[in-house]
């Protein structure tokens, strides 16, 4: 009995080490099977009309690594380049709707799937100079106010992208004066400022996707473009033209939107470092590639074939007076006196204290 209680009381001992040894190994060692400290990765989908190569298209790659820099594989991009899904009306759409969760869009193509003003005034021909201009003006007001009417559309804006200007390059002959325009159809993205300033030099604006240009211009259904001038050469548009005008026209650039409510349901330090690498893209883009692009672009446009017309500042305003008084009235009632106003006071300001 008592050889009994014995082997009894050795197993019982046995059991208690053998408890106490897992509950060390457990507090020395992490449970992998706990899940709560596993973060789920996160898909985002991003649609650009743009093509590899472009400035504008890395951009938004170099915005994908500064997020991946600070959370290392928490998210799987699904990147749609070269306007594999649409115009950027309809990937504008399709960010509102949730289908995709961003695209690259420019913002004066944002009215034609989300009406509003702000973003109009970059798209008023010689009204901003150039980039250093936007960027400025987006520090102190003009990105939040861009942001506010995106929000009632369940939009908002991540970073911007101010490269260059806006110009044309044609078929027909070279470009230095009002008259030079006239007759010229021009291809123009869906906003009102390439169409005023066409129609202001008797031109023939023509609404055609981004995508349908370089066959366009190929088979003669238009005779030159309007566009950012640094897509002239990565979207292959010199092939197919002979006459580049540098005048730039307008200074819009591109902006990342995104589905508000899809970043919002993001992880907060998701969101943060989202925020992060938008800041960081803008710095980049204005310190490093719009400099770099604007010292290049005019040889590649050269190098192609292409002849550049060079203006004088004479004949800079005799462009820029005749689009004044052919649509100035009528963009500032249709943008709103209020937010014309402020915005042409400021640049005011701003210039005098250059």
């Amino acid at each position: 009995m008592k050889m009994k209680k014995k082997k009894i009381c050795t197993l019982l001992l046995c059991m208690v080490m053998l408890l106490t040894m897992a509950a060390c190994g457990d507090s020395d060692t992490p449970d992998n099977s706990d899940t709560s400290e596993d973060v789920e990765k996160v898909t985002i989908s991003v649609a650009t009309p743009t093509a590899d190569g472009n400035p504008m298209q890395e951009l938004v790659y170099y915005f994908q690594e500064q997020v991946d820099t600070l959370l290392p594989d928490r998210v799987e991009w699904k990147n749609y380049p070269n306007s594999s899904m649409g115009s950027e009306r309809e990937i504008g759409e399709q960010v509102i709707d949730g289908t995709l969760n961003a695209a690259l869009v420019g913002p004066t193509n944002i009215p034609s799937f989300a009406p509003m003003n702000a973003v109009r005034l970059q798209d008023v021909p010689f009204l901003f100079k150039d980039q250093d201009e936007l960027y400025a003006a987006s520090d102190e007001w003009y990105a939040d106010m861009i942001d506010e009417e995106c929000a009632e559309y369940g939009i908002t804006t991540v970073f911007f992208e101010y490269i260059m200007g806006q110009e044309i390059e044609n078929t027909v002959r070279p470009v230095y004066t009002p008259e030079d325009v006239e007759g010229l159809k021009i291809r123009v993205y869906d906003s009102i400022g390439p169409y005023k300033f066409v129609e202001a030099c008797g031109g023939l604006p023509v609404a055609m996707a981004f995508s349908e240009v370089y066959t366009g211009l190929q088979q003669g259904a238009v005779d030159g473009l309007y566009t950012t001038s640094s897509n002239f050469v990565p979207q292959k548009f010199v092939e197919v033209t002979n006459y580049h005008t540098k005048l730039p026209i307008t200074n819009c650039g591109m902006t990342l939107l995104f589905n508000l409510e899809f970043l919002e349901s993001l992880p907060e330090d998701l969101q943060e470092a989202i925020e992060t690498a938008g800041k960081k893209t803008e710095e980049y883009c204005r310190d490093v590639v719009g400099p770099e692009t604007r010292n290049s672009t005019y040889e590649e446009i050269a190098a192609a074939g292409v002849e550049i017309s060079e203006l004088t500042d004479e004949q800079y305003q005799a462009f820029a007076d005749l689009v004044a008084d052919y649509c100035y009235e009528d963009l500032r009632e249709m943008i709103g006196a209020d937010m014309w106003d402020y915005c042409v006071d400021w640049l005011e300001d701003y210039r005098a204290n250059q």
